[in-house]
């Protein structure tokens, strides 16, 4: 029993010292995270486009510092504003953070400071206070104690001027709407302005007017008048008005272009909206906050007082004012662009690609076309020194063509003789007739064929195509040069593969090839004087798709320009002129073919191969 309850005295414990370890790392975990408290004051909730962009960076701003809690308060000052309501605010914030007072305080606009002066002392006495988004001319006549810095805006009309100016050169009046700021300063500060541009344009200043006289002035205006009109909020009969609510009572009366210094009104019928740089300015509110926080002096600072232009495009086209007459730095808002605005590089690129493809297809066109007449003109020039080189040949070897056709024609008139004497035996001796008749007929075809042979390689038809095995053209070729080889004294030999390997060629032109190849060899075999007098045509299949023709002879060989052989007016015979082994590769080539020379021992080889047809690869 002893040992069960100290088992379980012992798992309490653990847990206990489990708890208190977690809460005692909550604990400080808890107040590490809360950080330096920056409290936020407004003066109302309602945000337009230039306050919200404001907020936005602050926030961003702070929270980028570092480890910064920012707490934000609306006063609300705009819609209830009575001295009991600001009494009973103070007293709330007091308790509100009595437990965690703020270690800075960041209030924007004239009316937030105000309050925050009047009541620091009471709510957070000593707390440093850093203000934005307030006009110059308050903060002078407040007479801020030193830990209440701040940025200000400056009121200069001379930008408005500036913008009034440029945009709409033919104004001559400058009409004010909207509040009044409160106090004799303000009043003279604004007077002295406007005397200041009185040389350049005709001010005058309607905000001291109830809003219904102010409507009926506006109503009134000339041409060549300009309303500038500042956010109201109450006018001077005390009818607690918003000023939004008072910008669109001004621009139903208007008959001329208004200009506003809210942003955020932009769009609802004003022509310009004249902005500070509402994100930088949070960014350097962020850093005095910052700075006030370390315990840090800062100071009254004054902007630069550059307005921004923000322009309705809308308007800009109602009042014709063109892009020339812009000011520098404007901003349109609400602009549609034209596709060429929009889209111009994607469409200088897309026009310079089809400007790019044009050309290309153009220079195609051209190369085509004179490729084509290349072409035609190298196959005139082909066909004519085929044609030479056919008469050319034919007269190298007509002797010996005329001698072979001289003994048949000499044989069929010696049976014709024998014939008429058997003729005229008596009885006729018939059976001697009948074998010198089949004598005179088989002389007759064989006359015939060398006839043919001739024809047909003085011939001019070159285009026409035809299916040949190629072994019958080597042969046919072989025949009609057999009587040259054997004046020459040469052994012409065939190694010849399987029957069948089919070419489409132009029989004529092919002829012609196997000719020049094989009288080369004869006439190297001649230079070389040798006992060994041997030419061996060779026929077999090449990479599976194509034939190949091998003349192997055993002359003198390629002793130099084995590469040239086949080139125009390369010769190394002391009579050649170098055309019948170009004209050779030239048949092959455009046959789809190919030509080439090599050496061996004891002689030289010439081979070309032919694209079979397609259904003969096997």
């Amino acid at each position: 029993m002893s040992q069960r309850f100290a088992s379980s005295f012992f798992r309490i414990l653990i847990c206990l010292l489990l708890i208190t370890g977690s809460i005692a790392g909550v604990i400080p975990d808890a107040y590490a995270t809360e950080g330096k408290r920056i409290l936020l004051l407004t003066p109302e909730s309602r945000r337009d486009q230039g306050l919200q962009e404001f907020y936005g960076q602050l926030q961003q701003s702070l929270e980028e510092s570092g480890n910064v809690t920012l707490y934000h308060e609306s006063l609300d000052l705009q819609e209830f504003p009575y001295e009991t309501y600001r009494l009973n605010l103070a007293r709330w914030f007091r308790d509100k953070y009595k437990n965690m007072p703020p270690d800075v305080i960041i209030v924007t606009g004239q009316q937030a400071l105000r309050f925050s002066l009047q009541y620091e002392k009471w709510m957070w006495p000593g707390t440093p206070v850093v203000f934005s988004l307030a006009s110059d001319v308050d903060v002078i006549q407040m007479n801020l104690p030193p830990h209440f810095n701040g940025k200000v805006l400056r009121a200069n009309f001379s930008n408005v001027v500036h913008v009034v100016k440029t945009m709409l050169p033919g104004t001559r009046q400058l009409v004010l709407t909207g509040n009044v700021p409160p106090g004799e300063m303000n009043r003279t500060f604004f007077r002295q302005q406007a005397m200041q541009m009185s040389d350049e344009l005709s001010i005058r200043d309607l905000r001291h007017l109830p809003l219904t006289e102010v409507l009926e002035e506006v109503r009134k205006l000339p041409a060549g008048s300009v309303i500038f009109q500042g956010m109201q909020t109450a006018d001077r009969a005390s009818a607690r008005q918003y000023g939004a609510d008072v910008l669109q009572a001004v621009l139903a009366q208007a008959q001329q272009p208004v200009i506003v210094d809210e942003p955020g009104q932009l769009g609802k019928g004003p022509l310009v909206a004249l902005s500070f740089d509402f994100a930088e300015l949070a960014k350097e509110t962020a850093a005095l906050a910052l700075k006030a926080k370390a315990g840090k002096e800062g100071s009254h600072d004054l902007i630069s007082s550059g307005f921004i232009p923000l322009l309705d495009n809308h308007q800009a086209e109602r009042w014709q004012i063109p892009d020339s007459r812009l000011p520098a730095g404007t901003q349109r808002r609400f602009y549609t662009p034209t596709i060429w605005e929009a889209y111009r590089w994607y469409l200088i690129a897309a026009f310079a690609t089809f400007l790019l493809l044009l050309i290309a297809v153009i220079t195609l066109v051209i190369e085509r076309r004179l490729h084509s007449s290349a072409v035609d003109a190298s196959r005139q020039v082909l066909s004519q020194i085929t044609q030479m080189n056919r008469k050319m040949t034919a007269s190298i070897y007509n002797e010996a063509i005329g001698h072979e056709l001289m003994q048949p024609l000499a044989a069929i008139l010696s049976n014709v003789e024998a014939a008429m004497i058997f003729l005229k035996r008596e009885p006729p001796a018939y059976d001697l007739l009948h074998e010198t008749l089949q004598n005179i007929r088989r002389d007759n075809l064989r006359a015939d064929e060398l006839i043919r042979n001739m024809k047909g390689l003085l011939t001019k038809s070159d285009t026409e195509l035809t299916p040949v095995d190629i072994n019958w053209l080597v042969r046919k070729v072989l025949n009609f040069l057999s009587i040259e080889a054997k004046v020459r004294r040469i052994q012409i030999r065939e190694n010849l593969g399987q029957d069948g390997m089919l070419v489409s060629i132009n029989i004529v032109q092919l002829q012609q090839v196997l000719v020049n190849l094989i009288l080369n060899s004869m006439d190297a075999i001649d230079r070389k004087k040798g006992k060994e007098r041997v030419i061996t045509l060779e026929t077999s299949l090449y990479a599976s798709d194509q034939v190949r023709i091998s003349v192997v002879d055993s002359g003198t060989g390629f002793d130099q320009g084995v590469e040239r052989v086949f080139e125009s007016f390369f010769t190394t015979k002391p009579e050649g002129v170098g055309l019948g082994l170009w004209i050779s590769a030239s048949i092959v080539q455009a046959h789809g073919g190919h030509i080439w020379a090599e050496n061996r021992l004891g002689g030289g080889i010439m081979r070309f191969k032919l694209p079979l047809l397609r259904g003969h690869h096997e």
